[in-house]
């Protein structure tokens, strides 16, 4: 009986390992998809800044 157990806690214990790879990936690339997307919207603010800043500066001299 305790064979039996042991046997059988190994193959929940590898089942679980082998589910929380996928998940743990798709969790990765969730959290770099929105630093990513982060940063491409502080770049655009930036560049809509200089963009404005440049028109104004053109205008004014």
């Amino acid at each position: 009986m305790k064979r039996f157990f042991s046997i059988m806690l190994a193959v929940a214990v590898s089942i679980g390992a082998v589910r929380a790879g996928p998940v743990k990936t798709a969790a990765n690339v969730a959290k770099s998809s929105a630093q990513t997307a982060k940063n491409v919207g502080h770049s655009f603010v930036k560049g809509t800044k200089r963009a404005a800043h440049t028109v104004v500066d053109t205008l004014t001299r």
